[in-house]
Order: C-alpha cells, then structure tokens, then sequence
C-alpha cells in the first residue's frame, strides 16, 4: 500500500455474490474515497442457503481492495440460533481484520457503514488498538412509518446501536434529516452529511442522444415494495394517459406479478407501460438518458440514490417530500409533493408534459454531476479522515 491514509472499511451491507445489489452505494463510496485514500473493505455475508459458508473472496482494484466472505446461519430455536449466528459472525471478522492488520499494520482510521453489526468490530479495535473510527448510516428505519423502524426494535438492538455510535468520532449519516432523526429517535451525536454518490461516467447528460422523444417517457426505479408504493405511480399514469395517450412509463425493479397484473386490470395498454426486471447499474442509466421525468412515489425514505442518479442525467424528478428528499430537490430540477397525494402527482406529470413545468435540463445535469460525483464525495471522506486522524 501506498503511504496514503490507511482507511479500514467495516461494511454491515456489501454487494457479495450471494446478493450483487446489497448496499451497492456502500460500494459506490468505497470507490470514491479510494481516490484519495488506502480502503480495505471487509465484509461477512450470512449464507442463507448453505452454499459457500467459510468462503473468502478477495479482490482489488486500484487503492480499492475488497474482501468478502461468508459465514453459515446457525440452526434451531430462534434465539439461539440468533445467538450462534451472531457469535459466528464476530469470530469470522474477527479473524479477517486480524489478518488485515498482521500483512498491512493497523489502520489510521476504521469507518463502519450502517452500525449493526459491524460496529461492534470498530467497538473491539477502538478498545484493543485505540483506532479511531467514523458511522456512515444508510438505513431508512428512523422514521415512524417504516414496517421496521427503530422504535420497535428489541433492546440488543437499540442499545448497541446507541454504543456503537456514542463510542464513534463522528457520524456521518446520508443526509442531515437522517442525522437529525438518529439525534431524536437513538441518541444526541454531531454529524457531518456526507451524500450518496453517482457514477457520472454512466450518469450524465446525454448530448449525443436526442432529447425530443416522440413519446414523452417517465421512469421509476426501485426494488418495487412497499416503501416505495408503485402502485401508487402506476394508477396515476393509468389516469393521465387517458389525456395523454401518447405518452410512456417505465419500471425499473424486479418483476413482481400482482404489480404487473395490476397495471393490466387498470387497462394501461401494453405499449404505455414497460416493466424492465433488474437492470446493470450502466442499464439504468441508458434508460434514465432516453427519459423525459423520474418518478418517486416513496412512503418514506432516506437519501434515494435514484433521484441523484437522474438528477445527474438531467432528468427533472416528480418526487414525494420524505426523508432527506427535500436535500436535493429544488425549485429548478424538480417538485415535491406529499406522501400518498395522486392529484398532485397526476397534476404535475401533465405540467411536464405540456412544458407549463420548464426545467434546463443540461444545467440540471451539470449541477448534479458537480455534487455528487467520486472526486467531490471522495475528497469529502478523506477530508473528515484527515481531521480525525489529527486529533488523535
């Protein structure tokens, strides 16, 4: 390694084989502070199916170096094997960071990206070494609305969360409404916002493609559950196309059937609506490119990469006003409006279209690129990393 700032990553979401979109962001950020710093990534996957338990993968790339592996799911009561589990998982990053530290010395600095579970290693190494460590928080549970949200969740849980950020140098949580709710639901802590990244190579305004699609397009991409209520999307495209028949929307998620069926039973003809499944990163992008909007219809949310994703595409975005949403949108790339308001979605979708809404869609894409790409995100991290690691 170079004589850079030696940064260990402890990642509780990683993209693994096992699951190649779980916590992909988590990815995108390691790549941008590998720009300015040494990032090691260790990662511990539980196998769900028993299929590559005690397997280590290790790659690199750049400054970049990634090491994945996967531990067994314990088996028998619940709670035990929660516990066996848990035990499981300690012992084998554990073992990984040992390592790490015997071929390359102890780290300047250990980040831990969402605090269960790998915090409790950055817990250990603070302890034993007195490493200094930083909290990324991605999780969009610190909200009354989510299914799983932090307030019903059991003590362990809670009060671990609560150590692990208490003992960390700084929080740096996705967005300040994040902060601001892990300060009110969990424990008072300073933070620093540091925001998701886009890869602008791929999210960029598409100046060789033209722009005046002969069927104005809208797209929406997520994982299609709850939180992110499509049906709510779909039924009120299935409203404006009756005005606006030559018009088109896109989903970009997995297929799910009773979405699908759904949008048959509305009578949505076939050609007015494309359900894609799961595209590459890189595909996302070639169809946010031919897009005329993004649609976001959340529930709740924390610091959508979606939206900053189109935003650096130039897309305008229709977008419901929850979690951290209101960081990046404005009065010049797009609108907000409330959760579960179709009237409002429906309304400003025809505002788009008939161009009552006008948007600079080249300055949106430029704005955008200039925020979120590698080199401003990145330089951000190390910045934070070099302050810490002075104060130590």
């Amino acid at each position: 390694m170079s004589g850079k700032i030696k940064a260990l990553w402890l990642t509780s979401w990683y993209p693994n084989e096992l699951d190649a979109m779980n916590g992909d962001f988590i990815q995108r950020h390691a790549y941008a502070a590998s720009l300015f710093a040494d990032i090691t990534v260790i990662h511990a996957e539980p196998d769900i199916h028993q299929k590559m338990s005690n397997k280590v993968s290790v790659s690199g790339n750049g400054q970049l170096k990634e090491i994945i592996c996967y531990f067994p799911i314990a088996k028998g009561p619940s709670f035990i094997a929660k516990m066996r589990t848990g035990i499981g998982y300690k012992k084998l990053m554990k073992t990984q960071v040992q390592k790490f530290i015997a071929e390359n010395g102890l780290p300047d600095i250990v980040h831990v990206h969402v605090p269960i579970k790998a915090g409790l290693i950055a817990l250990w190494l603070k302890k034993k070494y007195h490493i200094p460590y930083v909290v990324t928080e991605h999780w969009a549970i610190y909200n009354e609305v989510a299914k799983d949200k932090f307030a019903d969740r059991n003590f362990i849980f809670k009060t671990y969360t609560k150590k692990i950020l208490k003992n960390g140098n700084l929080f740096l949580p996705v967005s300040r409404q994040l902060g601001n709710a892990v300060n009110k639901y969990v424990t008072k802590i300073n933070f620093k916002a540091i925001p998701n990244v886009a890869d602008t190579r791929y999210f960029h305004f598409p100046q060789q493609v033209e722009m005046a699609n002969k069927v104005f397009t809208f797209i929406h991409v997520s994982t299609m559950k709850m939180q992110k209520n499509p049906q709510g999307i779909i039924h009120a495209f299935s409203i404006f196309i009756q005005k606006h028949p030559n018009s088109k929307l896109i989903m970009v998620g997995e297929h799910f059937e009773p979405i699908e069926q759904y949008a048959t039973s509305l009578g949505i003809p076939p050609e007015n609506i494309e359900f894609t499944g799961l595209l590459s990163y890189t595909e996302v992008a070639s169809k946010m490119q031919m897009a005329d909007a993004l649609l976001l219809f959340s529930r709740f949310e924390n610091l959508p990469c979606v939206i900053i994703e189109a935003l650096c595409c130039g897309l305008p975005v229709i977008s419901t006003n929850v979690g951290g949403i209101a960081e990046l949108i404005n009065e010049r790339n797009g609108v907000l409006i409330e959760n579960e308001d179709e009237q409002s979605l429906i309304q400003y979708m025809q505002e788009l279209y008939l161009n009552t809404l006008n948007f600079n869609r080249e300055k949106i894409s430029k704005d955008a690129c200039e925020k979120y790409n590698y080199q401003t995100i990145g330089g951000e991290i190390f910045r934070t990393y070099e302050t810490i690691i002075k104060r130590k």
